[in-house]
């Protein structure tokens, strides 16, 4: 499947996140402009998050933070009243003095810091690209009305769109190269490299476990750049391979590790773009994200993605609609015995030849706990009841709100397409998704035995 030209063309990836100074022992300064605040807050990057790890008084708007163990980590970090009201800066083997503006973070002045002045210039350098980018997206805006009536003069203006961005991205790198060469031994060398797409890259290497496991890299914001960047680079404009890449980076990460949740996270938001073309990969990982890394700072993270069709290893959401009879009957109400949820129709012809098996298997484990509650997307009453007879669907549980493809219980399961089926255990967990024929039966032997 591929991506949809405008959704690829003018690369989300090179909006670079903006930071700030420092590193050693102290970190000292001032604060100017502040009302009411007392403390100040010192936050370490870890991927795309923020970390308090330290806090401290004002004294007459200054400040001063020490390391617990000699030194600071190298790495990005800011300090502030809170992740919103700070400014970002380099930890490097310096010990950093710098002077706040509560009304101007992102002014903040250091003194004689090298980490920090490599920074500045690191910054102003993909500012640069990124207003350049935007321009050019704001020409493609204008040009794409044309699209329909002038298709030939559209591609042409969008091929010189696409040569100008490519001479934007060379200069950018080249810049970054000549910084990198003039700070070396610095922290903010081995950031600078990090951001320059070297030309024996591939996409074996451009993300590796080494990588993921710098502590100083994980204390950078610039792994959604980079997750972003493998897939444009190595997705070859298809949408499998997308996938396929983030979940590889991923599964080569460690659990419970700081590695695997930069790698679910940033993978997430790199497949965000193909959530417009209905892929919803990118929501099936921040999903596995609150799975392994439970809590609030997850479920905020979620809640930036369309939700997807409830997966393996999740609950079932309840379904509470009519049956035969007009009585709301609810999903929930067979919990205890194994339960097919299957939605079908009577105008489904894939559907009608999937029932013998279903009645099949129905027959031989309803015995033994299990059972299928089954959802209609029918919109006439007399088919639907038709079809269960004919068909021979002798369990009680048949369920439908006569909407069709509005059925309530088909958008609960971002249900598109039938038949479709969720396996449910027990308790009311998905274990199990569109089980065909000898599938299933194969299952509900694992399940509930022979």
């Amino acid at each position: 499947m591929g991506i949809s030209s405008r959704a690829f063309l003018f690369f989300a990836a090179f909006f670079l996140v903006v930071f700030s100074s420092a590193y050693a022992g102290t970190v000292t300064g001032k604060i100017a402009n502040i009302t009411k605040e007392k403390k100040v807050y010192l936050y370490v990057y870890q991927g795309d998050m923020l970390i308090a790890t330290d806090s401290v008084s004002l004294k007459n708007g200054s400040f001063a933070f020490r390391a617990r163990t000699g030194e600071f980590p190298q790495g990005m970090y800011k300090i502030g009243f809170s992740k919103e009201n700070s400014a970002t800066f380099i930890l490097g083997k310096e010990a950093l003095e710098v002077n706040l503006d509560a009304k101007a973070w992102e002014k903040p002045v250091f003194v004689n810091s090298a980490e920090n002045t490599a920074y500045a210039r690191f910054r102003d350098i993909n500012n640069s690209l990124n207003t350049g980018m935007r321009q050019l997206e704001k020409k493609y805006q204008e040009l794409a009305v044309a699209a329909q009536t002038n298709p030939q003069g559209f591609q042409q203006a969008v091929s010189g769109l696409r040569a100008k961005a490519d001479s934007l991205m060379t200069d950018q790198q080249m810049k970054l190269i000549n910084l990198k060469k003039e700070n070396p031994g610095l922290y903010m060398a081995k950031i600078v490299d990090f951001s320059i797409n070297h030309s024996d890259q591939t996409e074996e290497n451009y993300i590796t476990l080494a990588l993921l496991e710098d502590p100083g890299l994980q204390r950078t914001n610039l792994w959604d750049v980079r997750f972003t960047n493998l897939l444009q680079r190595f997705g070859e404009n298809d949408e499998d391979k997308w996938v396929m890449l983030a979940e590889k980076v991923v599964n080569q990460t460690k659990e419970n590790t700081p590695a695997r949740e930069i790698a679910l996270r940033s993978g997430a938001k790199a497949l965000l773009p193909l959530e417009p073309n209905g892929n919803k990969a990118g929501y099936e990982l921040a999903k596995r994200y609150t799975r392994e890394f439970p809590g609030k700072e997850s479920q905020n993270f979620l809640r930036q993605f369309t939700p997807g069709p409830p997966g393996i290893g999740e609950m079932a959401p309840d379904i509470k609609l009519a049956d035969k009879d007009g009585k709301i009957l609810p999903l929930s109400s067979l919990q205890g015995k194994v339960v097919l949820l299957d939605f079908w129709a009577s105008w489904c012809g894939p559907c009608r030849v999937e029932n013998p098996n279903v009645v099949k298997a129905y027959e031989r484990y309803k015995d033994k706990g299990f059972t299928v509650f089954s959802v209609s997307l029918d919109q006439s009453k007399d088919k639907w009841l038709a079809a269960i007879a004919k068909d021979g669907l002798v369990w009680e549980n048949h369920v439908s709100d006569l909407k069709g493809w509005g059925s309530a219980g088909a958008a609960q399961y971002q249900v598109r397409g039938i038949p479709a089926t969720f396996l449910l255990d027990k308790t009311g967990k998905i274990i199990a998704k569109n089980l065909r024929g000898s599938a299933l039966d194969k299952k509900l032997e694992e399940l509930l035995g022979p």
